[in-house]
């Protein structure tokens, strides 16, 4: 099974230096990409050809956290333990490059695209869609903040964040993406983000898990903090 995998050392650190300027090129790409949807959106507004300001809103947040992640990944500080298992590196770059597969809704069947909103329903919905994914992205980038040089995509121990955003909350980047999709299921409220949606969260929640176990067994101090933190959402009030 993948989990038994074992990586040797020189493939471990192989990954890490790919994670550093492979992807963080990779995102730099992508946030160039969502800056010439832009362009083309605003070419669209010159020649009086309608540009929802929903779709300019998402292109705008998808070039914030593409390049926001770039950033993060090209300036990491130095790995502590390297991935140590094949699936500390194919799992998170599964649950990272998901984003494809929002990229391949136009190919779905119209009926899969089709909003399944009331039409009086439509407009109050996208304005939650917006605000959830504003909101998710500033809680992701909050967290971002704190984390610093810390932030990987692969699983790897770098040094241990335990205050500001993440004094209560173990993951409160994977909240905000949460938060982030979720707003995406909103405004499109079809079922192709009905099935894309939840099959990423759960992704997302299982990278966490592997996250935070392979941090357990590398810092005592982790392990404490783990009996008086939430995984997702914050806990207060003493221990477990």
């Amino acid at each position: 099974m993948m989990n038994q995998m074992i990586l040797g050392r020189r493939v471990a650190l192989a990954a890490v230096y790919l994670e550093r300027y492979g992807l963080s090129l990779v995102f730099f790409c992508l946030a160039g990409d969502r800056v010439h949807g832009l362009m083309v959106l605003g070419a669209q507004a010159r020649s009086q050809v309608e540009a929802p300001i929903v779709e300019i809103l998402r292109q705008v947040t998808w070039a914030q956290l593409y390049v926001c992640t770039g950033l993060l990944l090209l300036l990491g500080r130095r790995v502590t333990v390297p991935p140590k298992k094949v699936e500390d590196v194919l799992l998170p770059l599964g649950t990272t490059f998901f984003y494809v597969m929002y990229a391949a809704v136009p190919w779905f069947p119209d009926l899969w695209k089709k909003s399944l909103c009331p039409a009086g329903w439509q407009a109050p919905c996208m304005v939650a869609g917006v605000v959830l994914n504003l909101l998710g992205l500033w809680i992701a980038i909050w967290a971002a903040v704190y984390l610093g040089r810390s932030f990987s995509v692969l699983i790897e121990v770098r040094k241990v964040v335990l205050e500001g955003a993440y004094r209560r909350i173990r993951h409160p980047m994977y909240a905000g993406y949460l938060c982030f999709f979720a707003g995406f299921m909103l405004t499109s409220f079809s079922l192709a983000y009905f099935l894309l949606v939840p099959a990423h969260m759960a992704l997302l929640l299982y990278r966490a898990w592997l996250e935070e176990t392979r941090l357990a067994e590398c810092s005592p101090e982790y392990r404490e903090y783990r009996k008086h933190s939430g995984f997702i959402f914050p806990k207060f009030g003493g221990g477990e």
